[in-house]
């Protein structure tokens, strides 16, 4: 492995995964966005949508994780040189993205005509259904265009993604201030505007990526060329490959949000200084996530090939694209701790307790991409079920177990969250470094043909 081949493979893996990356930075300032229109309707929309985002979040979780498979097939039937088949599976996929997607909208909207049996605030839970039930009709979209995200990752042509998501971000700044605050000549309805908007968003992005796969340009999958039945064989192929990834992004969510509701135990000062923390840190975490996403496709590819010089090359350069990364958004945070804590809020005692904890964020840079990248990897070797279990045991044992004692027994507040964060993501980016090298040296792959 010569440094030559490192620099072309890096130029390739950036050329597939900085659209990625762009449109997962778009994506985040969907939230931004509504966030910031929901401020300006009254604080009640504000805490509504942000409760009603955060049920939205786990269908869209749901769904991601579920077609996540979709992904690693394609690209390895594509290694193994079986392009007539990429339109068949990508056909499944569809009737996959369409159930999923139909399940969870109808969950949602029983969930959102419960809220008045449960234990929110009454005025949280007569508004959050304002904002959940029109956005509930986004799902399906939103499962499609995840499929066809799917589809694109694995072909390498991902600066689509990028302009769907850009398309999208323009479609929502301009519904959330029409239809939230009445601008343009629009109704205004409010806290209803906005989910609204989402469901816009999603139907938007589906009809661009739609479009675009029935080019031309993607012509050789044969995409829409005949109907296909669902295959139950094929849909438990997928299944099988998708619902350990699923459980391992739960894992993950739900780890944040147990943490979320620790900080909120210890006080309204620590709750809001661990939210704005957690709020800049999902944007540098959008930096390995798309490297990992480009990197399943790219590892997928040779992975049909069996081609272990390849994989072996891909891996290595990909860890060191994600410690660059790591190191980039690591001096961000501390450099720019305390600017970044003001941008939030002007009281002088949550940004000096927000600084501290984008200080801890800075550490855990480097294990968090690590742990995205590997996982990315792993995915690309189809190998799914041992990382749920790894993520399972760092991220619920030894994070929030490590997290919960220093915060409450240890007499570290909501620094001792984060000190559980940074071990529990650290011996996950271990223990899938381990899985990684064990799976490259003992799944049986042969070389072949060079890639």
């Amino acid at each position: 492995m010569s440094r030559q081949q490192l620099r072309i493979e890096t130029r390739r893996t950036l050329r597939v995964a900085l659209p990625l990356i762009g449109a997962q930075l778009l994506q985040v300032s969907n939230g931004l966005v509504d966030t910031l229109v929901a401020g300006r309707i009254d604080s009640e929309a504000l805490a509504a949508a942000g409760l009603g985002a955060a049920l939205w979040f786990i269908g869209l979780i749901t769904c991601i994780g579920l077609l996540a498979g979709l992904s690693p097939s394609i690209a390895r039937i594509l290694g193994e040189r079986r392009r007539r088949d990429v339109g068949e599976l990508f056909r499944q996929g569809l009737w996959l993205a369409l159930t999923l997607g139909l399940l969870v909208t109808g969950l949602l909207l029983l969930g959102a005509s419960q809220l008045d049996h449960s234990s929110l605030d009454p005025v949280l839970a007569a508004r959050v259904p304002e904002y959940l039930i029109p956005a509930a009709f986004s799902l399906p979209a939103a499962a499609i265009v995840i499929a066809l995200r799917n589809l694109c990752e694995a072909d390498g042509r991902t600066a689509v993604m990028l302009w769907a998501q850009a398309i999208g971000l323009g479609v929502n700044i301009v519904a959330d201030l029409g239809l939230g605050l009445g601008w343009f000549g629009m109704p205004e309805i409010g806290l209803a505007g906005l989910g609204w908007a989402t469901t816009a968003v999603q139907w938007t992005m589906a009809l661009v990526l739609m479009l675009w796969v029935a080019s031309p340009r993607m012509a050789r999958y044969q995409i829409f060329d005949r109907f296909s039945a669902p295959d139950p064989r094929a849909l438990a192929t997928l299944l099988t490959l998708s619902i350990p990834i699923w459980l391992a992004l739960l894992f993950e969510a739900g780890l944040f949000t147990a943490t979320a509701a620790q900080a909120g135990v210890l006080g309204v000062l620590p709750s809001g200084a661990h939210n704005i923390a957690i709020g800049a840190t999902s944007f540098a975490y959008m930096l390995p996530l798309g490297l990992s996403l480009a990197l399943t496709a790219r590892v997928g590819r040779v992975h049909g090939r069996r081609y272990v010089p390849a994989i072996r090359l891909r891996i290595v350069s990909g860890l060191l694209l994600t410690a660059v990364l790591a190191g980039f958004t690591a001096a961000l945070l501390f450099f720019f701790r305390s600017p970044i804590a003001a941008l939030y809020t002007a009281d002088p005692a949550l940004q000096q307790l927000a600084a501290k904890l984008l200080l801890l964020a800075a550490v855990f840079q480097l294990s968090d991409g690590m742990q995205a990248t590997l996982f990315g990897i792993l995915r690309g070797l189809h190998d799914t079920r041992a990382p749920m279990l790894i993520n399972a045991f760092s991220y619920w044992c030894v994070a929030f177990g490590l997290g919960y004692w220093f915060a409450h027994h240890a007499g570290f507040g909501v620094e001792g969250l984060w000190f559980g964060l940074i071990i529990g993501l650290t011996l996950s980016s271990i223990l899938l470094g381990v899985r990684v090298a064990w799976v490259v040296r003992h799944y049986g792959l042969t070389a072949t043909t060079a890639h």
